[in-house]
């Protein structure tokens, strides 16, 4: 065993940095993704999965060398690397298994639209591949590459963005025809303690956020509708029902359906979209949202973009695009959405 003593130039977290990903790379948050993907991917041998509290007590001095901030609370930090788990599911990385254990994910290439690059995904970590680090561009918890190396043609699978992110075939007016007739509803009578709210863009005021299109009651309208009831403790539950003058007489619990995605065809039909804004700035492309994104949209912005949530309107995300811009122009308009071009004070 040999020991090395830090130089001025050669702190601790660059050392873990380098046995990590390889020199060339910024400490920060991109490091610490790697040391949790390199840990579950060491620690889940044995038996193929590795548990949270583990993990995190395992991780907490690296976290805390590769950490910016370096006054933070100890319950802070491991609250941050709760954060990165489930960033890293997100991003394809690793799975959970349940029961608060984590396992690596199997490790493939995806291939981004019109020539773009590609996301490398999956639990191996990057030390272990047969590229050179500096191959590897880190945004958060992605990792992008230009091109796909020689030494990793035909040792990874290759998969279409749209598998990765779990997208639906054909257009949104498709989809939502196609899961109205598959979703047989049943004859219901409703309890006198269940009170209903309706999604009604029709009634809404044209491009309001979906937030504001709920309502207490149809009146005596007939069709078909998407309903919700907040449970106890602050749970909700989404049907599609089937309503007569007003009165329900059939529904559907929507268990395990896209209920956002849903939204957003339900929009489309009534011929009132929800509104985005798009910004030029120097930051780069940035479009703005007050109602949330289906999940499979949501990872694809994630991957390729930066998201803002200001504290103050925690209805709005800022999402800030470089040059792949044109994929989130093109996942905002197969929604849908009403997009506008703001230009100082001036919207177009």
């Amino acid at each position: 065993m040999t020991f090395k003593a830090m130089s001025k130039s050669m702190s601790a977290s660059d050392v873990v940095v380098n046995g990590l990903i390889g020199s060339g790379h910024d400490v920060g948050i991109d490091g610490r993704y790697e040391a949790m993907r390199s840990l579950i991917w060491a620690a889940a041998g044995p038996t193929g999965r590795v548990h949270t509290n583990r993990l995190i007590n395992t991780l907490l001095p690296s976290w805390e060398l590769l950490s910016t901030a370096k006054s933070q609370a100890v319950e802070r930090r491991r609250e941050q690397m709760r954060e990165a788990l489930s960033a890293l599911r997100d991003a394809g990385d690793i799975l959970e298994q349940g029961g608060g254990y984590w396992s690596p994910a199997t490790s493939r290439i995806v291939t981004l639209p019109d020539r773009r690059g590609y996301l490398l995904i999956g639990g191996v970590p990057s030390a272990l591949l047969p590229i050179t680090p500096t191959a590897i561009a880190q945004h958060g918890p992605h990792r992008h590459l230009e091109s796909i190396p020689n030494d990793l043609e035909g040792l990874l699978p290759v998969e279409e963005l749209s598998s990765w992110a779990r997208l639906p075939n054909g257009t949104l007016s498709d989809w939502h025809r196609d899961l109205l007739n598959s979703l047989e509803r049943q004859p219901y009578s409703p309890a006198e303690t269940e009170a209903f709210e309706f999604y009604l863009p029709d009634a809404a005021p044209k491009g309001c956020p979906q937030f504001k299109r709920w309502a207490t009651s149809i009146g005596k309208l007939s069709g078909t509708f998407l309903a919700r009831r907040t449970r106890i403790y602050g749970a909700r539950e989404f049907r599609l029902v089937d309503a007569r003058g007003g009165r329900i007489v059939s529904a559907r619990e929507l268990y395990d359906i896209d209920v956002r995605r849903l939204m957003y065809a339900i929009d489309a039909e009534s011929g009132n979209s929800v509104r985005a804004h798009r910004t030029k700035g120097p930051g780069g492309e940035e479009i703005r949202l007050n109602s949330e994104l289906p999940r499979p949209e949501q990872r694809i912005l994630a991957a390729i973009g930066v998201l803002q949530i200001p504290p103050d309107r925690p209805y709005e995300r800022r999402w800030t695009f470089g040059s792949e811009d044109q994929i989130a122009l093109q996942l905002i308009s197969s929604l849908e959405i009403e997009l506008r071009e703001v230009t100082g004070d001036r919207k177009r």
